[in-house]
């Protein structure tokens, strides 16, 4: 299984560079039509939500290959509109299927290494958040040299999707497990991912604000891929140590902490654009892959699948209304988005606090 483990973290690297890229060129090459850059968000925050419920109930009826699999297939028509169109808003409608495809390829590789981790729930959520981020961060930084030759990188996004495409239908196998072993209880998904959805303003501002406010502020791209790469790469490089120390010390204190570093790394970005990218990573890896092992941690194996699409359905909505806020704020209101994810974060800091007080501990202890 350590073949298996290593090629699910290969693909989840590929789903990473597939949106890494994309977050990166379309914002970039709307700047001038700043509603489509948010219109783009919505759909994909909310499409990807919807996806993530429907990826996580499928795996554990259809398996996990067979969704994966699908999920790559998914991929392959954007990268060819883009580059036969050019038609903004056309790309911003099809940003569905960058949603469709993240839902179906995250889900299934997190909850497949989950799968066959042996109980090590957030070493395994931490290494496939890691490897993800690192793509997310690598797609970035290859969007932006991209750019900077005039070159498109939509030629990238198709040869990812191809490959990865076969390697899920030839390389995988099915890892989704047969035994009922318990009863799946819905509530701390749900609970823990109205912090997840909260956590997204963070991501969304670094996804869509960001190349934005210093794009008509002249910063060239590659030193915007640098500013976005930076909290991208932070997030990624301490996931697979903080989802390690989840499982030592448990899940509350990182969780809990997690959240007031966002805050304070949004309130500094005006003052210091990489500062705030760094801490805004930190506290980013501090409750992401934590987070998910939390879920895990109520899940019977094999509700697995339906548990943590529940949580991601929320978690990866907070793209949507991210968005929405977005489209009722002018270009140039930034800091009054600032404000308010800094403020839903200590709205989550304090929501999973009470939480964790009152609740009870996990059904399912690893």
């Amino acid at each position: 299984m350590r073949v298996q483990f290593l090629l699910f973290t290969v693909l989840v690297f590929f789903t990473g560079v597939y949106l890494g890229e994309f977050r990166l060129v379309y914002p970039l090459a709307s700047t001038h039509v700043f509603e489509l850059v948010e219109l783009s968000l919505v759909i994909f925050g909310f499409g990807k939500g919807a996806m993530n419920f429907a990826s996580g109930f499928l795996s554990d009826v259809m398996g996990r290959k067979k969704v994966l699999t699908l999920g790559w297939l998914v991929a392959t028509p954007l990268p060819i509109v883009a580059l036969l169109t050019h038609s903004l808003l056309l790309i911003a409608f099809l940003t569905v299927l960058v949603a469709i495809n993240q839902a179906m390829t995250w889900t299934t590789t997190i909850t497949s290494q989950i799968d066959i981790s042996k109980g090590r729930t957030g070493m395994a959520a931490g290494v496939n958040e890691a490897s993800g981020y690192a793509g997310v961060t690598v797609g970035s930084l290859i969007a932006g040299y991209f750019l900077s030759f005039h070159l498109s990188p939509y030629f990238v996004m198709g040869g990812i999707a191809l490959t990865s495409f076969l390697l899920s239908l030839f390389g995988t196998r099915e890892t989704r497990p047969t035994a009922r072993k318990g009863r799946t209880v819905l509530e701390p998904a749900v609970v823990l991912g109205f912090g997840g959805l909260l956590e997204k303003f963070v991501d969304a501002f670094f996804w869509v604000a960001v190349p934005v406010f210093l794009s008509l502020r002249g910063v060239s791209p590659v030193v915007i891929s640098y500013v976005v790469g930076t909290y991208v790469g932070v997030w990624t490089l301490l996931q697979p140590v903080v989802g390690h120390l989840s499982d030592v010390w448990g899940r509350k204190v990182l969780i809990l902490t997690g959240f007031p570093v966002m805050a304070i790394g949004l309130a500094l970005f005006t003052l210091n654009y990489f500062l705030s990218s760094v801490l805004c990573g930190l506290g980013m890896a501090l409750v992401y892959p934590t987070l998910i092992a939390a879920v895990d941690d109520y899940s019977p194996p094999d509700g697995r699948g339906t548990s943590l699409g529940v949580y991601r359905l929320l978690r990866d909505s907070g793209y949507g209304f991210a968005g929405l806020l977005g489209l009722l704020l002018t270009v140039g209101n930034e800091f009054l988005y600032i404000k308010i994810a800094g403020l839903a974060q200590l709205a989550a800091l304090l929501t999973l606090a009470f939480w964790f007080t009152v609740r009870k501990g996990p059904i399912m202890r690893r």
